[in-house]
């Protein structure tokens, strides 16, 4: 007897599964964004105007994930602050942020934008996903309303987040991280009451998310590589090339060396700033790098990558 038209389908998902699983490498990107900045304000602007200028750096961004797909990639990972910038206040910040939920909703925002509060840009970013079928790495803010039963919450009766999150090639929400250690001019955030350590699983491998200054300590980016053992770590990134940091590219490719995973290090682009430095960083050293501090320009950076660089035998 001939299987059902239903039961073929899942054989057949099931063996494209199983192959993608059986696949060595994958292709990643990592895009450096010269960032749109929004103009200095102690006051808020409209939710439409923060809209308006989110969408301008995500059409830029739309862009790279096109080009992007186009030469094979499957992931790619953009800046920290790389839709909104960072010249805020807590309080002219929060125009620009969005209700994040839980992965565990099993929500493709792309073809259900109603399911929650209005959420534009993670609409945008989802369909950026679909569309191209790449995972989508993006960095925006969350915010999470508080009441007086919680001795922790602020006087304005909400939480806001440095918050990472991963789209799947269905344009699915797979990950969200609220960033842990804010760097010091970062006041318009709060941090989570504990570390993330938030990981996922694709078809090439094992990933890890955190933001930036998280580099620098045990938790969440040392518990992520030894205790979590994955082999990819997605790294979103505002990186200034000045004291205390050292230059981006040196750290963060003999960091990816010294914990023996890839990172997939996105940083924003202002050379006002001495920002720049981008790459996708391997064990074995850097398989594709970027640092201009000349120009004003963007890059798009991709490579082949082992997706278990554990399992490879000139693993260090």
């Amino acid at each position: 007897m001939l299987p059902s038209q239903p039961l073929l389908h899942a054989a057949v998902f099931a063996l494209a599964v199983l192959q993608a699983l059986a696949s060595d490498t994958f292709i990643a990107a990592v895009y450096e964004h010269a960032v749109i900045l929004p103009d200095a304000t102690d006051e808020p602007v409209s939710p439409g105007d923060a809209l308006a200028l989110m969408n301008k750096n995500m059409d830029v961004l739309e862009g790279a994930v096109k080009e992007a797909a186009q030469q094979g990639a499957h992931i790619i990972v953009t800046p920290e602050d790389g839709i909104y910038g960072w010249r805020f206040t807590r309080e002219t910040i929060y125009p620009y942020l969005e209700d994040i939920p839980d992965p565990a909703v099993n929500w493709i925002p792309c073809t259900d934008p109603t399911r929650f509060a209005p959420a534009p840009v993670q609409e945008r970013l989802s369909c950026m996903a679909r569309n191209n079928s790449i995972y989508v790495v993006a960095n925006i803010g969350d915010k999470k309303p508080c009441n007086s039963s919680d001795a922790g919450c602020p006087s304005d009766g909400r939480y806001q987040y440095n918050t990472d999150v991963v789209f799947d090639s269905e344009g699915k929400l797979v990950a969200r991280y609220h960033k842990y250690n804010l760097f010091r001019r970062e006041t318009q955030f709060n941090y989570p009451k504990e570390p993330e350590a938030v990981t996922f699983e694709t078809p090439f491998g094992k990933f890890g998310i955190f933001t930036c200054f998280d580099i620098l300590f045990r938790e969440p980016a040392v518990v992520l590589v030894s205790e979590l053992q994955v082999d990819t770590v997605l790294f979103p990134t505002a990186w200034m090339n000045v004291l205390p940091f050292l230059t981006a590219v040196e750290f963060h490719s003999a960091w990816a060396m010294g914990m023996g995973v890839n990172l997939l290090s996105a940083n924003t682009h202002n050379i006002n700033l001495a920002m720049t430095g981008s790459g996708l960083f391997t064990p074995e050293g850097p398989a594709a790098y970027h640092y201009d501090s000349g120009t004003e320009e963007g890059r798009l950076l991709i490579a082949e990558l082992s997706a278990r660089p554990r399992l490879s035998p000139t693993y260090p």
